[in-house]
């Protein structure tokens, strides 16, 4: 290990151990590994636990420092979180407050629940800063004390309509209280992973209201591992990687435009091309040869494929139709010199389109008129789309090449994966799901393993679209709980290669009929849903809006003509078991108040603490893949609280009592709801 790594290590344990919160978040991001240790096998984690460092804490773990990585004493942070020694030099009041507070950090960690961040700001502005994105408040954006909010959602639940060559490469973070506008423009900068990208591609940031409909925001200033806009109210956001735009304006005069990223590309507007000034945008993928290798070794089929030109996208965002009224000439590097073609077998140029929004190739060569040189391959177009040239074998009859660039785009945004499903060592109900790249699965599962949990190997490797949605379906005598509505066999995941995809869930044996108490026996099934892609139109169009839509299936892409709709496709299963439990619920159990006396004063308690229910149920003792099939199961706050109230009577039994209750009430910041319920016990007699 080099000095200077060393020195940053070391800069990292005394800024954790002093709760320096931005010269922690300062060397992460040069990339100080976050679970480096010393001598003593002890980790900037176990020196903020040991200090109480809260916002430090939250820093590491969202770099993803690991709460069970134990000392040479055998120690993990958790531990010493939940230690009450203290130095006799410190506060240990505050010190021993603030563990608590770290506890439940990591208990979060565990469970899977998002972090929030939250800044009072007045008129004279502030900064909110988090590890995933920092909210620059300008003087006199509000005019009175506004409490700002921060908080990464579960990719799970937005829809990201990604097209070929893009991908997330940020945290989804949500900005509130929702519809919150400023007098000045507010700046929001991104983190991302700049390591995802290279020179062909680009970040740029995403928002949305509706979690579904998406907009390109214009980049205000762009760093090295962030990127800024300017907003005028808050929303969801996300950066993505595509392939890097080239945008110009066409006057009627004519005009050349040459690709950033590939100058062999070019785009020839001839004079009046246009009638207008018009905006174009051109971005170039490129297709490697192992591409073509890969798809022609899988598919026979495809054996006339010789080679192919980079895929050139033209398009406008002209919100009228624009025509183009004279032949553009499109050029492109020839494929046979680009890929070194040795065939010697009599060749034919082939230029394939797409129309924007659709999966259909065309063979437009009879109407583009090729002309190839050594370097180059020209072709005129008269409309805007991808386009593509093909170099194939000269073979007679009439062979179907539409397949042939759909594959290649497909082969594009594939990664190959594997799905792990470890079992809780403390809750064999409880289970994670991951999604993970194949080359770090092992590596992952391995981490799960050391935090406690079992299991069998991942499944084999599979192939997943970026952004593409799995059905995880429970086949067997195994359901995942929804109490008071039935049961559900199934959960998605989404899987976006730079994120963590990992699912948590509780899972329960079903009774069977005339067999009782016989342990959950089953399978975990993954299907790959078909790509998604949610239109403006189709939302308005549905009744109940996009909570209507959301609940009856993601709408798939539209298939070309003749075509079946595409249906889920079974990717793999691996076994599940469960033991059987009763949901039998004893009730007026003697030594504490009973379970009815308890139950009396849930419509109160529903009523007061309404949206805050999810801290009250985690601080009642209820895990974070409960809290969200609460959440999934009832349209609003005040049914969640009581759905959760419900549930928790259930799991604890004689332990649900009105003590128990007031301290969790209490515990959540919910003072007022303590002196309230007080006075009702009061009331009662």
């Amino acid at each position: 290990m080099s000095w200077a790594k060393l020195k940053l290590e070391e800069e990292l344990f005394i800024a954790a151990d002093g709760g320096d919160e931005e010269k922690v978040t300062e060397l992460l991001r040069q990339g100080v590994d976050v679970n480096c240790t010393d001598l003593g096998l002890y980790t900037p984690l176990h020196c903020a636990a040991s200090g109480g460092h809260v916002g430090v804490a939250k820093l590491l773990l969202k770099a993803g420092a690991q709460v069970d990585s134990r000392d040479r004493f055998g120690e993990t942070p958790k531990d010493i979180a939940a230690s009450t020694d203290v130095s006799p030099w410190q506060n240990k009041d505050r010190i021993l407050e603030r563990r608590k507070k770290i506890l439940e950090l990591f208990a979060a960690v565990k469970a899977g629940r998002p972090f929030t961040y939250k800044l009072k700001v007045g008129p004279e502005g502030g900064d909110l800063k988090t590890p995933f994105c920092t909210i620059s408040i300008p003087r006199g954006a509000v005019t009175m004390e506004t409490e700002i909010i921060c908080q990464v959602i579960n990719p799970n639940d937005v829809t990201l309509p990604l097209k070929d060559g893009e991908m997330l490469v940020s945290d989804i973070i949500e900005l509130g209280p929702h519809g919150t506008t400023f007098r000045k423009p507010v700046t929001v900068q991104m983190q991302y992973n700049s390591k995802a990208l290279d020179g062909a591609t680009e970040a740029v940031v995403w928002v949305t209201k509706d979690r579904s409909q998406w907009k390109e925001l214009e980049t205000s200033r762009k760093g090295e591992d962030s990127v800024a806009v300017s907003v005028d109210h808050f929303s969801i956001f996300a950066v993505i990687s595509q392939p890097k735009q080239d945008k110009f304006t066409v006057p009627t005069e004519g005009f050349k435009l040459t690709s950033s990223t590939q100058p062999a590309v070019q785009i020839s507007f001839p004079e009046q091309a246009v009638t207008t000034p018009t905006q174009v945008t051109v971005q170039v993928q490129e297709v490697p040869q192992r591409a073509v290798k890969d798809i022609k070794a899988k598919d026979e089929s495809f054996g006339n494929l010789v080679g192919t030109s980079p895929i050139v996208n033209v398009t406008t965002e002209s919100k009228s139709d624009v025509r183009i009224h004279k032949p553009v000439t499109v050029r492109v590097p020839n494929p046979k010199r680009r890929m070194d073609i040795q065939d010697e077998r009599p060749t034919k140029l082939r230029v394939m389109s797409c129309e924007e929004g659709t999966e259909d190739w065309r063979d437009e060569t009879e109407n583009t008129n090729p002309q190839e040189s050594a370097e180059f391959v020209e072709f005129k177009v008269i409309h805007f789309a991808r386009w593509i040239v093909l170099v194939v074998t000269d073979i007679t009859g009439d062979t179907e090449l539409g397949p042939v660039p759909l594959k290649l785009c497909r082969w594009l945004q594939l990664r190959v994966v594997q799905f792990i499903m470890l079992q809780s060592g403390d809750d064999a109900n409880q289970f994670v799901v991951e999604c993970a790249k194949a080359e770090e699965a092992k590596r992952k599962r391995q981490a799960l393993l050391q935090e406690g949990y079992k299991g069998l190997v991942p499944t084999d490797s599979v192939n997943l679209f970026e952004g593409q949605v799995v059905e995880v379906s429970l086949l067997g005598n195994v359901s995942i709980p929804a109490f008071g509505v039935g049961n559900s066999t199934k959960q998605q995941i989404t899987f976006h290669s730079q994120k963590s995809n990992r699912l948590h869930m509780q899972v329960m044996a079903l009774e069977a009929k005339g067999q009782h108490g016989l342990d959950g026996k089953g399978s975990a099934a993954f299907f790959a849903m078909p790509r998604v892609k949610v239109q403006k139109e189709e939302v308005e169009k549905q009744e109940g809006g996009l909570e209507a839509l959301v609940q009856k299936g993601r709408v798939e892409v539209k298939d070309s003509p003749g075509k079946q709709s595409a249906k889920p496709e079974l990717l793999c299963q691996l076994p599940i078991h469960v033991p059987f439990q009763t949901r039998e619920i004893p009730r007026g159990a003697e030594g504490g108040k009973s379970l009815e006396d308890v139950e009396k004063y849930f419509y109160f308690t529903k009523e007061e603490v309404s949206t805050d229910w999810v801290d009250l149920a985690f601080h009642l003792g209820l895990n974070w893949a409960i809290i969200q099939n609460i959440a999934g199961r009832n349209r609003d706050d005040k049914s969640r609280c009581m759905d959760m109230l419900q549930e928790w009577k259930k799991k604890k039994g004689d332990a649900a009592t009105i003590e128990v209750l007031m301290e969790a009430l209490s515990e959540a910041g919910l003072q007022s709801v303590v002196d309230g319920l007080k006075k009702q016990v009061a009331n009662y007699g």
